[in-house]
C-alpha cells in the first residue's frame, strides 16, 4: 500500500534494509526474479554482489561511487555518471543506500531500456557541455527532463491499442487504468527505480509518468516486452522531447489491478 509520510529524504537516512520488501506492494512483480538471484540477505548486499541481478551478459558492472567532482576544475565528461555508464559499462553505485539498491535491481530488469536511456542522456549533456566549462548547465533541458522523470518515476503501460490508451489516460476521471489491467487490455510495470524506492519505504512516489506502449498479446514475457518496448522510445531521438509526454497516471489504481496476477503469468514461466 501506498502511504504519503515524512520526505523520502529523511525516511531514506533512517529506514534499516527490509529483507521482505518485495512483499510490500504489488507493484513490485517485475523486479522479483532480479530480487531472488540476490538471495535473501538481512542486510544491504555488497556493491559487487549486485551483479548477480543479471540474468544474461551483463551489460554493465556495478562499482563503488567515487567522491563527487571537485569544483573549479573543468568539466571532465567522461568521468560524468551517464558517461561512465555508456563509455565504460560502469554504474557508480553507493553502498547501504535504497536508491541506488533499487537501481541496480531495474537494471537486472530493463537492462535494455536502461542501457538505452544513460546513452541518450550522455549525449545530451555533452552537446551542452563545451571545453574548457568549469560548470554543467544549472538548468536542464526539457529532453533530459523527460528522461530523467522517465529514470526515476517511470512507468511503462503496455497496451493493445496504445492511442486509445493515451487518450483515456489524459482524460479526467479516474479508473481507465485499473479497468484496461483488471481486464487484462493492459499492463502497468514500473521502471522508475525512484518509485520502487518510494514504495519499499512507504512513501508516495514524488513524480509518476507513463509511456503508452504498444503490447502484443503476443508476447507472454511482459517484463521482457517492456524492456524492449522503452528501449525503442528512448533510441527514437523524436520521442520523448518533453516531460509532456509521459502522462500522468495513479499507481494506486495499477496496484490494485495487479494484485493476484502473480510473478508467473508477467514472467511467462
Amino acid at each position: 500500500m501506498i502511504v504519503a509520510v515524512r520526505p523520502l529524504v529523511a525516511v531514506r537516512r533512517a529506514a534499516p534494509f527490509d529483507p521482505d520488501f518485495l512483499e510490500g506492494s504489488g507493484l513490485f512483480w517485475p523486479l522479483r526474479r532480479a530480487g531472488d538471484a540476490l538471495g535473501r540477505s538481512e542486510d544491504f548486499p555488497t556493491v559487487q554482489a549486485l551483479n548477480r541481478v543479471f540474468q544474461r551478459d551483463a551489460p554493465v558492472r556495478f562499482v563503488p561511487a567515487a567522491p563527487r567532482r571537485r569544483r573549479g576544475h573543468a568539466v571532465d565528461l567522461r568521468q560524468l555518471y551517464d558517461a561512465r555508464v555508456t563509455l565504460d559499462g560502469e554504474v557508480p553505485t553507493r553502498r547501504n543506500c535504497w536508491h541506488d539498491f533499487m537501481n541496480a535491481l531495474v537494471w537486472g530488469t530493463f537492462p535494455r531500456a536502461k542501457r538505452a536511456l544513460h546513452a541518450r542522456q550522455h549525449r545530451a549533456i555533452a552537446r551542452r557541455v563545451a571545453p574548457g566549462d568549469r560548470t554543467l548547465p544549472t538548468h536542464r533541458s526539457r529532453e533530459l527532463d523527460a528522461l530523467a522523470l522517465l529514470d526515476e518515476g517511470g512507468v511503462a503501460v503496455l497496451a493493445r491499442h496504445p492511442e486509445q490508451m493515451r487518450l483515456q489516460l489524459r482524460m479526467p476521471g479516474k479508473g481507465a487504468l485499473r479497468s484496461h489491467i483488471a481486464s487484462g487490455n493492459a499492463h502497468a510495470v514500473v521502471f522508475g527505480h525512484a518509485i520502487y524506492e518510494s514504495l519499499a519505504l512507504g512513501v508516495t512516489p514524488a513524480v509518476v509518468g507513463a509511456v503508452v506502449l504498444e503490447h502484443d498479446p503476443a508476447e507472454a514475457d511482459v517484463v521482457r516486452a517492456a524492456d524492449g518496448r522503452l528501449m525503442q522510445a528512448i533510441e527514437d531521438v523524436a520521442t520523448l522531447r518533453s516531460p509532456t509526454e509521459l502522462v500522468r497516471v495513479d499507481l494506486g489504481e495499477a496496484e490494485f489491478a495487479s494484485r493476484g496476477t502473480g510473478p508467473e503469468r508477467p514472467w511467462g514461466t
